[in-house]
């Protein structure tokens, strides 16, 4: 992702003209002083985390196995479909699929490569499960060498000119582009932070991969369903779980505070926390991540429970979503307010 000076000067002047209520010390110690029983807990059990880390990519790859070669069964007829149906059938399960793809990708770069949390061990069996673990994300074009680096210098440089992953000002124009066609791997738009924006080796290696497990299930998927089905579903549907990831980081820190401790929101477990973040392996609950950066996602999800007991009323407006709707609130909230100040700083400058 490349880092805008101008959004990072509107940020700035957004940060000076808001009224906020930060977490208090009293707060942040008590979130903290949690977050290092739990992480206590992490390193005194490697043997129930890496079963809990087998058990969801476990999930995630027979639920995309199913998804592809047994929910078609459902929705195609037996004698044959007409058209409107292959493309209904095509949209559900091309949408499942790609979001079952993000949520793999999500949780491998984040909780993988970035983090190293998903498996943990120094023999030879570990070494192989921190391999995969980080690496299973080129399954959907991901390049986690360069993510890796980007993001610990978000979480250490957070909210300045080395923040490589900034996100607390972005404006919609740059994350409309990434609807274009194909914007997964063509440079639309630099709102990206799954790969380089250049044909590195490590990007060359992602898409063989990406080919590779794709390729074989269309291969698969066409032997049963058919060519309209298998070409709908894995070519027209495939971006999809793309638009989940860019939707998650468009609004997990936009307009938010530039400091670690305030400069996130928390989507939450419910319904729009699971989609967007791409599951509870996801990012559901990145505020206490930016807290507490070194427990795994299962405990993130407890110390969120604990965290929204601590929060006042206007605390919970700032970092939490609104029951059933607050997400499309959210949403509009950002696109209209950045627009509207964007074009205000501009008038400002110009003299207008």
């Amino acid at each position: 992702m490349i880092l805008h000076p101008e959004e990072l000067e509107w940020a700035r002047a957004y940060n000076q003209h808001r009224s906020f209520e930060a977490l208090n010390p009293q707060q942040i110690h008590l979130i903290m002083e949690r977050g290092r029983a739990l992480f206590k807990w992490y390193k005194a059990h490697p043997g129930t985390h890496n079963l809990i880390s087998m058990c969801v990519l476990s999930f995630i790859f027979l639920a995309d196995g199913w998804t592809l070669l047994g929910l078609p069964r459902f929705l195609l007829a037996p004698e044959g479909s007409s058209f409107a149906r292959i493309v209904f059938a095509s949209m559900t399960v091309g949408l499942l699929h790609g979001w079952l793809m993000y949520s793999l990708v999500n949780f491998s770069m984040h909780e993988g490569a970035a983090h190293d949390a998903i498996f943990t061990g120094t023999g030879r069996i570990g070494r192989i499960g921190r391999f995969l673990g980080s690496n299973l994300c080129r399954l959907g074009q991901a390049e986690p060498d360069q993510y890796s680096v980007c993001h610990m210098a978000h979480h250490a440089k957070f909210g300045t000119e080395d923040d490589t992953e900034f996100l607390n000002f972005v404006l919609p124009r740059r994350y409309w582009l990434t609807f274009l066609p194909f914007a997964l791997s063509i440079n639309f738009s630099d709102f990206l932070a799954h790969r380089p924006m250049t044909y590195t080796r490590g990007r060359i290696i992602s898409a063989g991969v990406t080919l590779a497990y794709n390729g074989t299930y269309l291969y698969l998927v066409f032997r049963v369903y058919g060519a309209a089905f298998s070409l709908l579903t894995m070519l027209l549907f495939l971006h999809v779980g793309f638009y989940f990831d860019r939707l998650r980081q468009f609004t997990e820190h936009n307009l938010m505070p530039l400091e670690n401790q305030n400069g996130a929101r928390s989507f939450g477990i419910g319904f729009w926390g699971l989609v967007v973040g791409g599951g509870p392996w996801g990012q559901p609950c990145h505020l206490v991540h930016h807290l507490v950066a070194s427990i795994p996602w299962y405990q993130q999800l407890v110390l969120h429970r604990y965290m929204k007991t601590l929060l006042t009323s206007r605390q919970r407006e700032q970092f939490l979503l609104a029951p059933v709707i607050g997400f499309p609130l959210l949403f509009w909230s950002i696109v209209r307010t950045t627009n509207g100040f964007a074009r205000s700083r501009r008038s400002v400058r110009s003299g207008v």
